[in-house]
C-alpha cells in the first residue's frame, strides 16, 4: 500500500442533520488500495488537518468532507485534533 498527500478545498457537513456546511481547506494522507493478491487492511482512524481560511475554529464533532473532486471522507474531531478514517479499498 502506498499513501499520497491530498490538500485542497472542500465542504465540511456535520454528520447529524443540521443544514449546516463549513468551506475549509483540508490535508490528508491518502491510502491506496494494496497491490493484487494483497489483503486490505481494516479501516484506522488517521491524522488529517482542517481549518477555515481565516483560522476560526470548527467546533467538535464527527463530519463528511466532500471534495473539490468529488470524494468523501469521514472525519472527527476532537480537542481540536483532527482525523479522517483510513480506509484501503
Amino acid at each position: 500500500m502506498s499513501q499520497k498527500k491530498q490538500e485542497g478545498r472542500g465542504r465540511l457537513v456535520p454528520t447529524r442533520a443540521t443544514g449546516i456546511a463549513y468551506q475549509v481547506r483540508f490535508g490528508i494522507h491518502v491510502v491506496e488500495a494494496p497491490e493484487h493478491g494483497r489483503q486490505a487492511r481494516a479501516a484506522q482512524w488517521a491524522k488529517c488537518s482542517v481549518r477555515f481560511e481565516d483560522g476560526r475554529r470548527l467546533p467538535d464533532g464527527t463530519y463528511f468532507l466532500y471534495t473539490e473532486e468529488g470524494k468523501v471522507h469521514q472525519l472527527k474531531s476532537t480537542d481540536g485534533k483532527w482525523h479522517y478514517l483510513a480506509v484501503a479499498a
